[in-house]
């Protein structure tokens, strides 16, 4: 597939309570699906409970906010993007999953933890990369604080066209997410995608400023609005993409680097 329709759904959580927030997004969300028709629809880190640290909300790998993105994306013809807190092997991670509507999914665990929130002792960081194939494109998955580690999302062989960046990042630094994601669509020449939440939590209070960014560093989005919930939505071009790799082929200047596991 040359273009890829990508929508961000940028909506409120109810704390810690993923059946309620569920409930809330489900009608909006699939009304969106059925007027918008995206390929990919991305939804914020640990979008069904907020950015808790309870042990008590970790899901299993089959629990109910994993469960529901897998219906809502074979049900509507849609890939579908997001993170939950996540039980596995006798591990909590703060897990990104990439669910596609043929059954074929990925997932990547968050690799930088948050200390300052206590993120660091919740959860069990990640130790490897996810680069997702999809419809021609590879997409590189990325959650909240991993933004701010540029050697992490180095694409020195331009080994992805998509970097996509969910969060919960607060508004009183969304400056700082702003400034990131333009820098690593530009060093990266790809795309880049930040999908964050709205409203309050018992932490911080969220005012989405969710991007969708060009090679060129270049703002592209186009804003939705279905049944009071937000949405970005952009047509991404993988022959531009490509052509301008061509004849600004910086990949080939890049320094070389080895990731300490």
């Amino acid at each position: 597939m040359e273009n890829l329709k990508i929508a961000l759904c940028q909506h409120d959580i109810v704390w810690e309570d993923a059946a309620g927030t569920l409930a809330r997004i489900e009608g909006p969300v699939r009304r969106f699906i059925a007027k918008y028709r995206p390929d990919l629809l991305v939804f914020p880190e640990t979008f069904s409970v907020g950015f808790t640290m309870n042990p008590d909300l970790s899901e299993p790998v089959d629990g109910p906010s994993a469960s529901w993105l897998r219906a809502l994306s074979r049900s509507c013809g849609v890939a579908v993007v997001a993170s939950v807190p996540t039980l596995a092997d006798g591990h909590r991670y703060n897990r990104c999953y990439f669910i596609a509507p043929e059954g074929e999914e990925w997932h990547y665990d968050k690799r930088h933890l948050f200390s300052p929130s206590g993120e660091s002792g919740a959860y069990e960081k990640g130790r490897s990369r996810c680069t997702v194939p999809y419809k021609g494109w590879n997409i590189e998955l990325n959650v909240c604080y991993d933004l701010r580690f540029p050697v992490w999302s180095r694409n020195p062989d331009c080994g992805y066209d998509l970097l996509l960046n969910i969060a919960n990042w607060p508004a009183i630094r969304i400056e700082a997410a702003d400034i990131l994601l333009h820098a690593r669509a530009v060093e990266n020449a790809c795309y880049a995608a930040f999908c964050n939440r709205i409203g309050k939590d018992a932490l911080c209070e969220y005012d989405g400023h969710s991007m969708i960014v060009n090679f060129f560093g270049q703002d592209m989005a186009r804003r939705r609005r279905v049944g009071g919930v937000r949405f970005l939505t952009a047509d991404l071009s993988l022959p531009k993409l490509q052509h301008y790799r061509s004849r600004f082929p910086v990949s080939e200047d890049a320094d070389e680097y080895i990731v300490k596991l």
